[in-house]
């Protein structure tokens, strides 16, 4: 066993895409049933599984009933419009059914939609995609203040003990739903989504500010992808950041992706190679999702 295949052991993924998402004409590597038993055998730990489109309350039953294995999978709900929007009830519904983690409004966010995100990979998806009205959901009042719909979910969240990610909302939008809830007790529980993507553009000082209110920062693998940061970069923002609120995911989506755990390798490998050392490389991957999910 290498030292990269070491550093797999324990690791949790609270960003990993289903397969059958949004076209079976663009199904990802291999179906769950195929990696998750790789993934045991890797060493991890869990996986939350999200998607942009339908709540994986109901897919995840399913996938559990298909094959037997020891990663703990974790079902969330993406509050766009195709699911009922940023609404209490389908919080309630989300955690009636034994879901862990709701995600802010992807493709359904303003802010997505401003910086040209998944709502425009949408496009080549469906050929009515120009019929499908987008709410542009924004949680900022004139004077820059959380709204009263963003209150309600930290609160409902709270109520039922599931983790909140920010999904593609902006930066601004995530700091204000961080200062509400660290004035709830709550802050420990939210992530700001891959805050390297060009969606989200979290400047450092922002990220800074969030890690000091208690939240966590997720870097995903897609920041060491060909033509955006390099992996000594990205380990010098972590230490800046402070590594006890940075969470390393896969955020796996693209059809050509190795699956997820095989990712999480090569990901992890990458931070190791840019600085980490292993002991660093738990934190990020293991001890702190962890403790963003309410297990330590």
């Amino acid at each position: 066993m290498t030292l990269y295949d070491d550093m797999m052991e324990g690791v949790i993924d609270v960003h990993c895409q289903i397969d059958f998402e949004s076209s079976a004409k663009q199904r990802k590597r291999e179906p769950e049933f195929l990696w998750l038993p790789k993934a045991e055998a890797m060493g991890m730990r869990g996986v939350v599984l999200k998607s942009h489109w339908w709540p994986t309350v109901n897919v995840t039953p399913y996938i559990l009933s298909s094959v037997q294995t020891k990663v703990a999978l974790w079902s969330s709900v993406a509050l766009n419009s195709s699911a009922g929007g940023p609404n209490p009830c389908i919080i309630d519904a989300c955690a009636e059914l034994g879901g862990k983690m709701i995600f802010l409004p992807t493709w359904s966010a303003r802010n997505d939609v401003e910086r040209k995100g998944f709502s425009s990979r949408l496009k080549s998806y469906y050929a009515n995609h120009a019929k499908l009205e987008n709410p542009n959901y924004y949680f900022l009042d004139d004077k820059g203040k959380l709204i009263a719909s963003g209150y309600e979910i930290i609160e409902c969240c709270k109520a039922h003990d599931l983790t909140l990610g920010m999904g593609h909302v902006s930066w601004q939008e995530s700091l204000a739903f961080i200062e509400a809830a660290r004035d709830m007790g709550y802050s420990h529980r939210i992530v700001v989504n891959h805050v390297q993507s060009h969606i989200i553009g979290m400047p450092v000082d922002a990220m800074k500010r969030a890690a000091e209110l208690g939240a966590f920062l997720e870097a995903c693998w897609n920041a060491l992808a060909p033509g955006r940061m390099d992996s000594p970069d990205l380990v010098n923002q972590f230490r800046q950041v402070g590594l006890r609120q940075i969470i390393a995911s896969t955020d796996y989506f693209r059809p050509y992706s190795p699956n997820p755990a095989e990712l999480f390798r090569m990901y992890l490998g990458m931070l190791h190679e840019g600085g980490l050392s292993k002991g660093e490389v738990n934190q990020v991957a293991s001890i702190n999702p962890a403790r963003l999910m309410g297990m330590a």
